[in-house]
């Protein structure tokens, strides 16, 4: 009799043990499952992903400086046209990590007279008779115009900006807004100072240089004119050629001055024929023709 009773009391207290137990752990796990709720943000989020997260397509605009699309929640599953695989991904860093992607220029096979800047797939016989690029060496070339020119001497307001080097080009120097080109003498000293818009040993003075230094023209289209231009070196001019300038660039059938001293002979510098590709070194007296750039 004694032990059913202490029997029946122990059952009781271990009941209610076990009920005290599950009830913290019910608890524990309550708070436990809060946490990591309040730690991982809301489970419902009420607008697309803010600036702390990104989508492929924001990784591939960064290496490549487009401009990414916006998503929402219920963006399409494929990828499209306005989205990105990793495979893009991959093939715009490795572009990137030669800086500038040269592979095309090995396709140099029409002159500037038989191939212009037009994507395309055409046939080689097209390229040949329809003036297009079929092998797509040449540059991508963007453009914009400076309406608000007053004293600025230039041609036109027409700037183009070279897509493969970054660089933006002027028309070339004109003594009246009327569309001519004219010409200046180049007599520049180089004064080994970096303090101008240009990098390395600085041109100073003469005709060619005080132009592109005291040229105010709108690059970019903000509407601000930038100042920070100058007169490009042999190389920048011939990099320019190969890119399409002859195609793309305002007057390119004319020699212009650089800032590139000769070696040899610092009473000459270097000028390119931007339509034909051939450079040459003159006497910095001579009168040939301008136009600037700037980074």
């Amino acid at each position: 009799m004694i032990n059913n009773k202490f029997n029946l009391v122990l059952k009781k207290f271990m009941s209610k043990k076990s009920q005290f137990l599950m009830a913290i752990l019910s608890i524990a796990t309550t708070m436990t499952v809060t946490y990591f709720i309040s730690r991982a943000g809301t489970l419902n989020p009420t607008m697309a992903p803010g600036d702390t997260m990104h989508t492929l397509d924001d990784i591939y605009c960064r290496i490549t400086g487009c401009t990414p699309t916006a998503y929402g929640l219920d963006s399409p599953g494929a990828v499209g046209a306005t989205m990105r695989s990793l495979e893009d991904i991959y093939d715009a860093v490795d572009t990137l990590a030669s800086g500038i992607d040269y592979s095309l220029q090995k396709n140099q096979i029409w002159d500037d007279w038989k191939g212009s800047a037009v994507a395309t797939s055409a046939s080689l016989s097209l390229a040949y008779t329809a003036t297009v690029d079929q092998n797509l060496e040449e540059g991508t070339w963007a453009s914009t115009t400076d309406t608000n020119l007053t004293s600025t001497t230039v041609a036109s307001g027409v700037v183009k900006r070279d897509e493969r080097t970054g660089l933006y080009w002027s028309d070339c120097y004109s003594a009246a807004v009327d569309g001519t080109c004219d010409t200046r003498t180049n007599s520049f000293t180089l004064n080994g100072v970096v303090d101008d818009a240009d990098d390395g040993l600085d041109a100073e003075d003469g005709q060619a240089v005080d132009f592109c230094e005291a040229l105010a023209l709108d690059a970019d289209g903000d509407g601000t004119d930038e100042t920070d231009w100058y007169l490009p070196s042999q190389k920048e001019l011939m990099q320019a050629y190969i890119n399409g300038a002859a195609n793309n660039i305002p007057s390119p059938a004319s020699n212009f001055w650089s800032s590139t001293e000769n070696y040899g002979n610092a009473s000459s510098a270097w000028y390119v024929y931007l339509a034909g590709g051939y450079t040459y070194s003159t006497t910095k007296t001579v009168a040939n023709y301008a136009r600037c750039v700037r980074r």
